[in-house]
């Protein structure tokens, strides 16, 4: 049985090494830790296979568009171009 080490704060998989395994940040792990793929069982890989088949319905109608917001102040327009040519 191989031995595997998982980095702690992100998580990369590496092959069990003497230096390796020193370093704090870094913890044994077994195989199925290391690499859950490879032991989904029946029941799991069932149910995966029955999600996948699913196709998803989007609503994507629009019914409610609200229309577009004017807004108009005639103070603030006589203001902002006050010193444009004419």
């Amino acid at each position: 049985m191989e031995r595997w080490l998982r980095h702690k704060q992100h998580g990369t998989i590496y092959g069990w090494d003497p230096i390796l395994a020193a370093n704090p940040k870094v913890e044994e792990v077994t195989e199925q830790e290391a690499f859950p793929e490879k032991f989904i069982t029946p029941h799991v890989e069932q149910q995966i296979k029955k999600a996948r088949g699913r196709p998803k319905k989007l609503d994507l109608t629009t019914v409610d568009i609200p229309e577009k917001l004017v807004y108009n102040n005639p103070v603030l327009n006589a203001d902002a171009s006050r010193r444009l040519p004419k």
